[in-house]
């Protein structure tokens, strides 16, 4: 159901959904990743919606906004951003993106430094330009998975590399249902358009950028990619969590989250 926070913006003849909370000066817009909805950030917005205007946004095709049968592109995906800042009437935001939306934010932020006030990412990256063959060999197999009749075994499967055994089993099985909840035909497109080049190539981008990062997949070895072309980059790093440190530890991401925004 939704409720006086929903919004649309359009897109292409499309609707994309957003979630509008507070009425701070400055904005923070929040991308989820891969397969999920705004609802990945439910206990983000109340904690920062005081001080901040807070959108949460549904990318293209997933939660409620419209998902019609298109490549769900990152270039799609910042399109989508841009659209919903212009409904919003927003002229500059603090982007934070989570695993896949975290790319998104650096492609928005890249694209429109006018309208970013930081990049932040809560175990979000852009593509790490190494071993690029294999990496998009991995984003094809698991596209073509997506697209079989036993796709959601194949999407659990996937899902389950995302965890730590600290993670509690109803974040999991949370992340499950939202994920299956997202048209295959997008979860497999999205997965296929990892694999364009263009996912492994960035330029240099002299914004504020923080990171809170999950030390499960060992981020630090990646720190001097990210920071020839972040170099304002400054990371924490955060133990004992999976891929969704904003799920399984909501107290300490939102600690991170009110820091940095302090700043700006």
């Amino acid at each position: 159901m939704l409720d006086e926070t929903d919004r649309f913006a359009p897109l292409d003849g499309y609707k994309v959904h957003y979630q509008s909370y507070g009425s701070g000066k400055r904005t923070v817009v929040f991308l989820s990743g891969w397969g999920c909805d705004t609802t990945l950030w439910r206990n983000q917005a109340p904690a920062l919606a005081s001080r901040w205007r807070v959108l949460l946004v549904d990318l293209p095709g997933h939660g409620r906004s419209d998902a019609p049968e298109i490549r769900y592109t990152i270039a799609l995906f910042t399109r989508a951003v841009a659209a919903v800042l212009d409904d919003a009437q927003v002229e500059k935001a603090a982007v934070v993106g989570h695993s896949m939306g975290g790319m998104v934010a650096y492609e928005f932020a890249r694209q429109h430094p006018e309208r970013t006030l930081a990049l932040i990412w809560v175990d979000g990256a852009f593509g790490v330009p190494i071993q690029i063959h294999q990496q998009m060999a991995d984003f094809k197999r698991h596209a073509q998975e997506f697209r079989g009749p036993d796709y959601k075994a194949k999407v659990t499967e996937f899902i389950e590399q995302l965890f730590v055994p600290e993670t509690p089993a109803a974040v999991r099985e949370e992340v499950r249902q939202s994920v299956l909840a997202t048209p295959q035909h997008v979860l497999a497109s999205a997965q296929e358009e990892l694999a364009n080049p263009a996912t492994f190539e960035h330029a240099l981008l002299d914004k504020p950028a923080f990171a809170l990062l999950s030390s499960f997949w060992n981020p630090e070895q990646y720190i001097d990619i990210f920071k020839k072309y972040l170099p304002r980059l400054e990371y924490e790093l955060i133990d004992g969590v999976g891929h969704y440190p904003m799920l399984e530890k909501p107290a300490e991401t939102n600690a991170f989250l009110a820091r940095v925004l302090a700043r700006l």
